[in-house]
C-alpha cells in the first residue's frame, strides 16, 4: 500500500502517532476476534490500514489548520472532499474514491441507553458473520446523530454527526427524526463510498448468518415487506397521492431498514427521503394518519420518486430478515429483528417472557450504561404453549426464538469477556457513565422545547377559556 510522506518533522511525528494508534486498534480488534484463521486475520490487518488512512487524513487537516494535535480520533468526522466527480444533487460523491464490491452496514442511533446496548449486541453479531466464508459484509459504521460523543466511540466504528434535534439526546417524542439527515451528510463523506452496496440497519437487528447472495444491480434494491406499510390502504391513499402523483403501486410496501441498495441509488433516494419526511412532518393530517411509521412511508415515496424498485420476497424466502416470534422459521434470512416481545403461556399461566422494552430495567432504567445480561433459558417445548394473544406457539416459532436467543447470548458472552463487560476505552463504570450523559447543548435544547410546549398548552387553554 502506498503511503504519503512529508518533509515536515512535526507532520512525520504526528503520522507516527497515528500509525501507532491505528495499529494498536487493529491489534485489539484482532485479539478480540473469536476466530484466528488466516482470512479473519487478513481482514483485521485491512481494517488497521483503513484506520491508518483515516487518521493520516485527520492529521493532514489539522496541519493545514495550524493545530498541533487532534482530539479523540474515534469522535472525529472523516474529511469531506471539496473536489467531486459525480453529482447526485445534494449528494456529491468525493473524487478519487475507489468503490469495491461488498456491503457497508450502517446503523443510525442517538446514543441513548436503549439503543446502545442493542448496538453492542448487533455489532458483535455482525463481526461474527463478517468473518464467515463468502460473506458480503465488509464494513460497519454507526452514525451517531448526537451533539456529543458517547461511551461506544472506541468500541463500535462511529461517525458522529451533529443532531438537528439536540433535545433528543435527553428525550424527544420522535428520536428517529435525525436518521435521514444523518445519512444525507454521511453520503457526502469518503467513507460512505468504500463499497458498492449499503445495508441500513436498526439497532435491534442481530445477525445469525452471513449474506452470501448476489447483490442487487443499480436501479433495484432488496428489502423487507412490512405488513403495516400499505400505500393503497383507504386511510393512507389521500396522503400518498399528496406526495406522489404516479400509480400507488409504484410505492413499495417497505421502509428504510433493512434495505440493501447500490450506493449510487441510495444517493438518489436519500435526499428525496429527507425532503418528503420534512413535508410530511409539517402536515398535521399526514402525521396523524401515518404516526410513528411516517418516515418509513416517506422513504418508500422517495424510492418511487427516484424510480428505484425493490425485491420484497415474503418470509421464509426473504434473504434479509425475520421477526420472531411472528415468523415460523428463519428460512433464507440472515437477521433476526426482535421488535416483538416473546411471551409463552400455558393455559392462564405465563411460563416465560422476554421483551427488549423490559431488558435492563426498561427503556428509561436508572443505569445509563447497561450491564450486558443473557436472555434466560426457555422452558422445554410443549404443544400446549400459547402466545400472549392466545395463538398456538408452534415448534417453528419456538425454534426460531431459541436460535435468536442463542446468538444474542453469544454476543453478550463475547462482550463480557473483554474489559469486564464495560465499553472499550473505560476502566470503570463511572467513567463510561460520565461519557454517556448528554452535553449541556442538549440539556439546554430540551429545556427550550419543554418551555415552548408549556407555552403552547397555556395559550390553547387560554383560548378555550375565552
Amino acid at each position: 500500500m502506498a503511503r504519503r510522506r512529508s518533509s515536515s518533522s512535526s507532520f512525520s511525528n504526528l503520522v507516527l502517532l497515528a500509525l501507532t494508534l491505528a495499529l494498536f486498534t487493529g491489534g485489539l480488534s484482532w485479539y478480540r476476534s473469536s476466530s484466528n484463521n488466516l482470512p479473519a486475520s487478513l481482514s483485521r490487518v485491512e481494517e488497521a490500514h483503513e484506520r491508518i488512512d483515516a487518521l493520516e487524513e485527520k492529521v493532514d487537516a489539522l496541519m493545514r489548520a495550524g493545530k498541533g494535535q487532534g482530539s479523540n480520533a474515534a469522535s472525529e468526522q472523516p474529511k469531506i472532499s471539496e473536489e467531486t466527480s459525480t453529482d447526485f444533487g445534494r449528494v456529491k460523491r468525493p473524487k478519487g474514491v475507489v468503490t469495491q464490491p461488498g456491503i457497508h452496514a450502517i446503523v443510525t442511533s442517538n446514543g441513548n441507553r436503549y439503543m446502545n446496548w442493542q448496538t453492542r449486541v448487533s455489532y458483535n453479531s455482525y463481526m461474527r458473520q463478517s468473518r464467515a466464508p463468502g460473506s458480503q459484509f465488509k464494513a460497519f459504521t454507526r452514525l451517531l446523530h448526537r451533539a456529543t460523543d458517547d461511551e461506544l466511540m472506541q468500541e463500535v466504528p462511529t461517525v458522529r454527526i451533529p443532531s438537528d434535534h439536540p433535545d433528543c439526546d435527553v428525550w424527544c417524542s420522535y428520536p428517529v427524526a435525525d436518521r435521514g439527515p444523518a445519512l444525507l451528510r454521511f453520503l457526502n463523506m469518503k467513507i460512505a463510498w468504500q463499497y458498492e452496496h449499503i445495508l441500513v440497519l436498526e439497532t435491534d437487528h442481530i445477525f445469525v448468518a452471513p449474506l452470501t447472495i448476489p447483490l442487487p444491480q443499480k436501479g433495484s434494491g432488496l428489502a423487507f415487506p412490512f405488513g403495516y406499510i400499505v400505500p393503497e390502504w383507504d386511510s393512507v391513499k389521500p396522503i400518498m397521492r399528496r406526495y406522489y402523483s404516479g400509480p400507488l403501486k409504484d410505492i413499495p410496501g417497505t421502509g428504510n431498514s433493512p434495505v440493501v441498495l447500490h450506493v449510487e441509488d441510495f444517493a438518489r433516494v436519500v435526499p428525496l427521503w429527507v425532503d418528503t419526511t420534512e413535508k410530511i412532518d409539517a402536515d398535521e393530517e399526514a402525521v396523524k394518519v401515518l404516526g410513528w411509521v411516517r418516515e418509513m412511508y416517506a422513504y418508500s415515496i422517495a424510492s418511487a420518486l427516484a424510480n428505484v424498485t425493490y425485491s420484497l420476497p415474503p418470509v421464509p424466502k426473504n434473504p434479509l430478515m425475520v421477526q420472531p416470534p411472528a415468523d415460523e422459521a428463519l428460512g433464507e434470512a440472515v437477521i433476526c429483528h426482535y421488535t416483538w416481545g416473546t411471551f409463552i403461556h400455558e393455559g392462564d399461566k405465563e411460563l416465560w417472557r422476554w421483551d427488549k422494552r423490559e431488558y435492563a430495567s426498561g427503556q428509561y432504567g436508572d443505569k445509563p450504561v447497561v450491564p450486558m445480561v443473557k436472555i434466560p433459558p426457555m422452558p422445554e417445548y410443549s404443544p400446549a404453549f400459547m402466545t400472549q394473544d392466545k395463538q398456538k406457539f408452534s415448534k417453528g416459532k419456538y425454534d426460531l426464538v431459541k436460535l435468536m436467543n442463542r446468538h444474542f447470548n453469544m454476543a453478550v458472552d463475547a462482550l463480557n469477556a473483554v474489559n469486564g463487560g464495560l465499553p472499550l476505552g473505560f476502566e470503570t463504570l463511572e467513567e463510561a457513565t460520565a461519557a454517556s450523559k448528554p452535553g449541556q447543548e442538549a440539556i439546554d435544547a430540551r429545556e427550550k422545547v419543554v418551555k415552548a410546549e408549556e407555552a403552547k398548552k397555556a395559550a390553547e387553554a387560554a383560548a378555550k377559556a375565552s
